[in-house]
């Protein structure tokens, strides 16, 4: 599968989605890439910052930019059961290559209209896309949620996005937890830190789960 985690919005965990579940592939047997497709190159920063540590699986990271990614990203296709690109928060020349050859575009979001908002613009932009690449599938993960909010930011959501049928909202979302954090700056994931966030843990396994097992 080629899954890209990209968006309009800014700041809502993309990176770190893409690298716990480009992570999540590895340990469940497969074999994976991440691409940095990113012009801030948040992804790759995370890569170098993981050869510092021996005891945990490596990932190729593959910088990819310019308006042919999706020519690239097709060739990796062929060495690797999966590819996990991250395409930042912005609509960049690279986010919409991207989507001529994904299969599923993962878009976290933040409870709120503003980030919302955004996938007015999205539509347009996946609607054209569609028309080169008709299996592109788009789906919303709430991110970042407040710990006491999930259940009221989950009915938000589902009442915006009954308006957009373009989007499928997941069932499993992230909170707004200091694990992501500070996992995110040694390189590592929730799960192999040395104090594990057991609810962190879950949450990705869900999100994992939903993504890859649910759509095999």
């Amino acid at each position: 599968m080629i899954l890209m985690v990209g968006g309009e919005k800014g700041g809502v965990g993309k990176t770190t989605l893409a690298t716990h579940l480009a992570v999540a592939r590895k340990e469940a047997g497969r074999s994976v890439v991440l691409v940095d497709a990113d012009s801030q190159g948040t992804a790759s920063t995370w890569s170098d910052a993981r050869k510092e540590h021996a005891d945990v699986p490596q990932l190729p990271c593959v910088t990819l930019r310019g308006g042919k990614v999706h020519v690239e990203l097709k060739e990796l296709a062929r060495h690797y059961d999966d590819i996990v690109v991250d395409t930042g928060g912005a609509d960049s020349q690279e986010f919409r290559s991207a989507m001529l050859a994904a299969d599923t575009l993962l878009m976290p979001l933040r409870p709120g209209s503003f980030d919302f908002w955004t996938l007015l613009k999205m539509q347009e932009v996946i609607a054209m896309a569609e028309g080169f690449n008709d299996k592109l599938q788009a789906v919303v993960c709430l991110s970042q949620v407040p710990p006491t909010a999930s259940d009221r930011a989950r009915r938000e959501a589902m009442d915006v996005l009954a308006e957009m049928p373009r989007f499928r909202l997941l069932n499993c979302m992230t909170v707004f937890r200091a694990a992501f954090n500070h996992s995110a700056g040694e390189g590592l994931t929730v799960g192999e830190m040395p104090r594990r966030d057991p609810k962190a843990c879950s949450e990705i396994a869900f999100l994992h789960d939903e993504l890859f097992v649910g759509a095999a």
